[in-house]
């Protein structure tokens, strides 16, 4: 999709991005994921990453293998291994923000949150968790497709995520969606015109299919 239609997700909210989904006969909201920060917000590409436990004792190629997947304009979305461990934390997130990186997924645990939160680099995670990932998880792999919540993840599929939750949006439905996030925004707008002015509701219903 071109960088004109990430714009147009960039100007939506879950809620607006699901909703096109919905009309396109699509479901892939992720739920039980909640933002480190009330604030946080994220739009870009899918960078599936999934992890397992480590085989032997002693330091696993974790985080490195990680880190060494950072792009500018992605989001990590990482399949963890278990829900008690972190695999992302402030330093993670600072080295992230400065490489142009849109935000972290985590199917799994986080730590460091107020580092995190202080720094506004959004992250979004199962639990907050002070369990290293070191010497317990390795990297599995870098871009070999994912499923979190039951929703298929693939590399440059497009991950929209705020306080609201997280839809990911398949790359070969995406030009399509933000097609229809477009008409949603404009009817938005012309029913919030209509709210604001006093209409009742027999107006709204007459004008608008959705509310």
């Amino acid at each position: 999709m071109s960088s004109d239609a990430l714009d147009v997700f960039e100007r939506a909210d879950t809620s607006v991005v699901s909703d096109a989904m919905d009309d396109h006969g699509i479901d892939g909201v992720i739920t039980g994921l909640s933002p480190a920060a009330p604030t946080h917000a994220a739009v870009g590409r899918a960078r599936p990453l999934r992890f397992e436990r480590a085989r032997t004792e002693g330091l696993t190629n974790f985080p490195f293998a990680m880190l060494e997947a950072i792009e500018p304009g992605e989001v990590f979305v990482l399949d963890g291994a278990d829900v008690d461990i972190s695999y992302w934390g402030g330093q993670a997130s600072a080295l992230a923000a400065s490489e142009g990186m849109a935000g972290t997924v985590v199917d799994g645990g986080y730590r460091d949150v107020r580092e995190i939160q202080e720094g506004g680099f959004p992250v979004f995670g199962r639990q907050p968790t002070p369990k290293s990932g070191q010497g317990r998880v390795r990297v599995a792999s870098t871009d070999a497709p994912v499923t979190v919540d039951g929703v298929r993840v693939e590399v440059g599929d497009v991950v929209v995520a705020d306080a609201t939750g997280i839809v990911v949006v398949p790359a070969e439905h995406e030009t399509a969606v933000a097609e229809t996030v477009e008409a949603i925004l404009a009817d938005e707008d012309s029913l919030g015109t209509m709210v604001a002015e006093g209409a009742d509701l027999a107006e709204i219903r007459e004008a608008h299919d959705r509310f």
